[in-house]
């Protein structure tokens, strides 16, 4: 595999607007900004990852096994979490551990958080 910053941009770019014409979309990044001025951040990034859920965006071939593998560790740490909840804290706190490695690293593979 070649790495091709312009084919990447590209697609970058599909995805933004896309989601520049998401009404959803746009209301949860809204209420984000406003959440973030009020410290509430936490409810309105949920909020807002809902609202990305619902898009069209969240099926494109972009951004498809990154959403099967945070679905996977969501699956899995509730199931963990049903069966064994005295389990709970540190399958979450493993959780976290798992999806900032392996999400963490996508996102910086896609231009980071710059």
């Amino acid at each position: 595999d070649s790495f091709d910053p312009v084919l990447i941009a590209d697609k970058l770019r599909s995805v933004a607007d896309a989601l520049n014409d998401d009404v959803k979309f746009k209301a949860a990044l809204s209420d984000l900004k406003q959440a973030a001025a009020e410290e509430a951040i936490e409810t309105a990034f949920s909020h807002g990852v809902e609202a990305l859920c619902e898009t069209q965006v969240s099926q494109r071939a972009e951004v498809a096994s990154e959403m099967q593998l945070i679905r996977a560790s969501v699956a899995l740490g509730l199931y963990i979490k049903k069966s064994s909840p005295e389990l709970k804290n540190k399958v979450q706190s493993a959780m976290t551990a798992f999806l900032n490695r392996r999400v963490g690293t996508w996102v910086t593979q896609q231009g980071g958080w710059v």
